[in-house]
C-alpha cells in the first residue's frame, strides 16, 4: 500500500473516533441511561416490535370530543365523612384538567370545588371529598369539548335515641338528630304517635324540635304507658328535609322521621296483684274503692276518681299546708305553739287541733297544696271534715308528699305520720309493718248516711321499693267491718 493511501485511511479513522466520543448518550425521563427496545432487531436483522403502550404518553385524535368517566366509591355515606371520586379521561389534550362542581341538596345550583390532572400515561384521576348533605358531583374539562358525567352520593343523618321510665307510669323517648350546621332544623313541631302492645297508634304528643348546638337537633316526649312492650313515632318537617338519607322514616311521615320500640317496667305491687286485691273487694259490701301508685309511679286500682267524704284523712294535708305555710313565713323550724296543733291533729287525730289548724291554714293553703299534687277531684264542702277526696288523688299526694313538704320539714311529717297512736295503726300498717315495711299512714272513720265510713291511705318504704297505697270504704256494716276490708286489700297487694 502507498504513502497515500495509508494516510487516508488513518484519516478516516481519526473522523470516526471523534464522532463517536462528541455524539450525547441517549436518557429517560429520570435521567438515566436509555435501554433499547425490548422488541429491538437483532444483529440477524429480525423486524423491530413497537415499544410498550406504558411507557409512551397518550395518543389524542385531533378534533375529537375527550371522554370522561366518574364513579364514586360508594353511593352513600356518613355525613361529615371523606369520600373518594374517580374517573377517566380518554383522549384529551395533553396536560389538561379535569374540574369536579358539586350540586348540594336540592341539586338546584351548582360550583367548582377541585381540580385534577389526569395520569399522562392510563388517564386516571380521583377525588378525595367532604360530605355533607346529599350531592351531585360533575366533572369536566374546562375549554374542552368532552362528555360531563354525574354521579349522586347520599349523605346518611346520624342519630341517637334514649328511652327512659320515668316517675307515674310514664316513658320518655329523646332523638338526638346530628347534621350539618347549615341545615337548621329546630324550632320545628314534632308529632308523635304511640301504641302499646299490637295496637294501633292512636296516642299523639306534639312537641317543638330544640337546638343543642349548630350541629344537633333534639326531639322529646313523654307519656303515661301501661307496663309492658310499646311502640313510638316521630315525625317533623324541617327546611331541605331530604339533605339526608332518612332510613328509619316509618310509613305515612312526611318531611323527616324516626320510630322504633320500649317497655316500661312493671312496678310492685303488680298488675296480678292489683286483680287479686279487685276481686277481694267485689265480695264486699258498701261503696269501696282503691287506688295504687306503684313502685314506678303507675296508677292503678279500683273506682279511682269516686268521690268520699274526707274524715280524717285530710289531716295528713292540713299537716302539709301548715308546714308550707311556715316555710314561706321564712321560718325553718317547728315552733311549740305549731307543733302543739300539729302533733295531736296527727298522732291522736285530733280534731279540735284539726280545727285549729284550718282556721290558720285557710281553704286558699288547701286548695293550692291540691293543685301542686295535681289532684283533680279535690274539694272542700263547708268544713275540713266534709272535703271530698278520692283514691287516686290520695295514693298520689302520699307517694309525693316529700316532695310537696319543705325540705327542713320532710324528717318532722314522716316522724308523725310513722308513729300514730298505737290504737289507731290498724288497717295497712298491721299487715304491712310484719312484711318489714316502713310505713307512714293516715285514716278517717266516722257515720253516715249509708252506714260507717272507714278510710286509710300510706305511703311504704321497704324491700328497695316505694309506693303508696289508698283504701275507702262507706257503708260498712261496723268500724270493725271497714278495717277488715282495708286489711284484706293490703294482704292482696303484699
Amino acid at each position: 500500500m502507498g504513502r497515500g493511501t495509508g494516510t487516508a485511511a488513518r484519516a478516516i479513522a481519526l473522523s470516526a473516533a471523534l464522532l463517536a466520543v462528541s455524539a450525547p448518550p441517549a436518557v429517560s425521563a429520570q435521567g438515566g441511561p436509555r435501554r433499547p427496545p425490548a422488541a429491538a432487531a437483532t444483529a440477524q436483522g429480525g423486524s423491530r416490535r413497537p415499544a410498550a403502550a406504558a411507557g409512551r404518553p397518550r395518543q389524542t385524535t385531533p378534533g375529537a370530543t375527550a371522554t370522561l368517566t366518574l364513579s364514586a366509591a360508594a353511593p352513600k355515606a356518613q355525613s361529615g365523612a371523606i369520600i373518594t371520586l374517580s374517573g377517566t379521561a380518554a383522549n384529551a389534550p395533553a396536560k389538561s384538567t379535569v374540574q369536579l362542581s358539586a350540586s348540594p341538596y336540592p341539586f338546584s345550583s351548582s360550583a367548582p370545588i377541585a381540580t385534577a390532572t389526569p395520569d399522562p400515561s392510563t388517564g386516571a384521576f380521583s377525588f378525595h371529598v367532604a360530605l355533607q348533605t346529599s350531592t351531585r358531583y360533575v366533572a369536566s374539562i374546562p375549554g374542552v369539548s368532552s362528555s360531563s358525567p354525574t354521579v349522586e352520593v347520599d349523605a346518611l343523618g346520624r342519630t341517637i335515641t334514649t328511652l327512659s321510665a320515668l316517675a307515674l307510669g310514664r316513658a320518655r323517648v329523646t332523638v338526638v338528630v346530628f347534621h350539618p350546621a347549615q341545615l337548621r332544623w329546630s324550632g320545628v313541631r314534632a308529632h308523635w304517635w304511640f301504641a302499646t302492645g299490637r295496637g294501633r297508634f292512636d296516642m299523639v304528643r306534639t312537641s317543638v324540635a330544640r337546638r343543642l348546638s349548630r350541629y344537633v337537633t333534639v326531639l322529646r316526649a313523654s307519656i303515661a304507658l301501661p307496663a309492658g312492650r310499646y311502640r313510638w313515632r316521630v315525625c317533623f318537617d324541617p327546611p331541605l328535609a331530604g339533605a339526608l338519607l332518612n332510613p328509619r322514616r316509618p310509613p305515612g311521615c312526611g318531611g323527616r322521621g324516626y320510630h322504633g320500640s320500649g317497655s316500661l317496667p312493671a312496678g310492685f305491687p303488680g298488675p296480678a296483684a292489683v286483680a287479686r286485691a279487685a276481686r277481694y273487694l267485689r265480695g264486699r259490701v258498701g261503696r269501696t274503692a282503691f287506688a295504687v301508685i306503684d313502685s314506678e309511679g303507675r296508677l292503678s286500682g279500683v273506682h279511682l276518681h269516686w268521690r268520699f267524704v274526707s274524715a280524717s284523712v285530710v289531716k295528713a294535708m292540713l299537716l302539709v299546708a301548715y308546714l308550707r305555710m311556715l316555710a314561706a313565713r321564712g321560718q325553718h323550724r317547728v315552733d311549740s305553739y305549731s307543733n302543739s296543733i300539729l302533733y295531736p291533729m296527727i298522732n291522736v287525730s285530733d280534731n279540735n287541733a284539726a280545727t285549729q289548724c284550718w282556721s290558720i291554714v285557710g281553704d286558699g293553703r288547701l286548695y293550692a297544696l291540691a293543685r301542686a299534687a295535681h289532684m283533680t277531684d279535690f274539694q272542700i264542702v263547708g268544713i275540713w271534715a266534709n272535703a271530698q277526696i278520692s283514691a287516686a288523688d290520695q295514693a298520689r299526694f302520699f307517694f309525693e308528699m316529700d316532695t310537696l313538704i319543705p325540705p327542713e320539714f320532710v324528717g318532722y311529717a314522716n316522724h308523725l305520720l310513722s308513729t300514730i297512736a298505737s290504737y289507731e295503726s290498724w288497717g295497712i300498717p298491721a299487715v304491712a309493718r310484719p312484711l318489714g315495711y316502713q310505713v307512714y299512714f293516715k285514716g278517717g272513720w266516722r257515720p253516715t248516711v249509708l252506714g260507717q265510713l272507714v278510710h286509710q291511705i300510706a305511703r311504704l318504704h321497704g324491700h328497695g321499693r316505694t309506693f303508696s297505697i289508698a283504701v275507702m270504704t262507706d257503708g260498712d256494716p261496723s268500724m270493725s267491718y271497714g278495717i277488715e276490708t282495708i286489711q284484706g286489700v293490703t294482704r292482696a297487694l303484699l
